[in-house]
């Protein structure tokens, strides 16, 4: 806060450094509304040079919502710059300077957050892009200070429509050729978002510094590379510094179709289908073995069906534990309710459930699964369990 001076009266403070009044960041010292035409005289007078209408029209030139030097480093002054603002919000865009080192220090004055006490922080360029109720008076606390002719240059250039690069540096840009709706094609250069330089930079250091919980899940913490943009960011924009932090976003290896159904099956969906051919194989002999029984009825016959559909019953009820086992473990492993998992289906429809060929091979299949000696040997085989246990 400004302090009060020996005559009474609020003044400067020169207690204050140059890096406390000038910033691209928040200070931490909140302003009173009253107080903003004395900050921007203390802004001024930590200043070396003259605060000019040129150099405010240069900074507001050299300032966009996308820098390309980001891309090269050898791009002029003259086309380092884009504007963009979303179509979806009534709100423009928020633009980084990329100037010469002389006029970082007038781009710490119009791009500092200024935090006013019930206000939102906005900067110089933030009221004049998007002003809000306050905008008018901080507008003309600042024209005060610094002039009307600074104040309506800045003006003049950033609610103007932003001139066009008409070039770029040579070698460095990828070339994306597409198809126009009318024929031929059109070249397109990506560039991104200035906000993302620094964006990035945030959120590698609150992940790669962030603590486990012990009892919470894994961090997936990711695969971050720090690159080298310039030995001199500030060339680009004095708003940004340090290297360039990239996310590397690999597609996850495909998974095998069991542990893919089995996946599904943790997270909501159906049983996984037990896969072996010779399970339809066996089904068609037990279904085969069912009518030749009605022929040939003897005990021969009858301790080989019960043979036959023990093993059925005997292999699904085993495939249907282990796969219980499986989900658990993946359940755990996700952070999932393990007792919260589907409901797990008969033997009959975990033998029915696969790709029988012909309709007519299903239709034998699904009379023979469900026959009155199958159901039987179903009964028997439960209660011989139960009375194990």
């Amino acid at each position: 806060m400004p302090k009060e001076n020996d005559d009474g009266n609020f003044g400067p403070d020169k207690s204050l450094k140059k890096d406390q009044l000038l910033s691209f960041k928040r200070i931490g010292r909140i302003l009173l509304l009253d107080d903003i035409l004395d900050e921007f005289r203390q802004m001024r007078d930590a200043l070396t040079s003259e605060f000019t209408a040129v150099v405010a029209r240069r900074i507001c030139e050299r300032s966009g919502s996308h820098l390309i030097k980001l891309v090269s480093p050898r791009v002029d002054g003259e086309h380092a710059t884009l504007r963009f603002d979303d179509l979806k919000s009534n709100l423009r865009s928020t633009i980084l300077p990329s100037v010469n080192a002389p006029d970082i220090p007038f781009c710490k004055v119009v791009f500092r957050p200024l935090e006013v006490q019930d206000y939102p922080t906005m900067s110089i360029i933030d009221h004049i892009l998007n002003p809000e109720g306050h905008s008018e008076r901080v507008l003309a606390d600042f024209a005060t200070v610094f002039g009307d002719d600074v104040l309506e240059a800045m003006r003049d250039v950033l609610l103007s429509p932003p001139s066009i690069p008409l070039k770029l540096g040579a070698g460095e840009f990828p070339i994306i050729f597409v198809p126009r709706p009318g024929g031929g094609d059109l070249q397109i250069t990506p560039v991104s978002p200035a906000t993302t330089f620094m964006g990035m930079r945030e959120l590698f250091r609150s992940r790669k510094f962030q603590k486990k919980d012990p009892e919470g899940p894994q961090i997936n913490r990711g695969k971050w590379v720090e690159s080298a943009v310039s030995s001199k960011p500030q060339n680009i924009s004095g708003a940004i510094g340090g290297p360039r932090v990239r996310f590397l976003a690999t597609m996850p290896p495909t998974l095998q179709q069991g542990d893919a159904e089995l996946y599904r099956f943790v997270h909501g969906g159906s049983f996984p289908r037990w896969r072996d051919d010779e399970v339809a194989i066996w089904v068609l002999r037990y279904a085969e073995m069912l009518e030749a029984d009605r022929v040939y009825n003897n005990q021969d016959t009858r301790a080989a069906l019960d043979r036959t559909a023990d093993r059925l019953i005997r292999d699904a009820a085993s495939f249907i534990h282990e796969t219980l086992l499986d989900a658990k473990n993946l359940a755990e492993e996700y952070g999932r309710d393990v007792d919260g998992l589907p409901d797990t289906p008969t033997i009959p429809q975990i033998l029915i459930k696969r790709y029988w060929g012909r309709d007519e091979k299903f239709d034998i299949a699904r009379k023979a699964l469900s026959s009155p000696h199958f159901e039987d040997r179903l009964r028997k085989t439960k209660s011989v369990q139960e009375g194990a246990q």
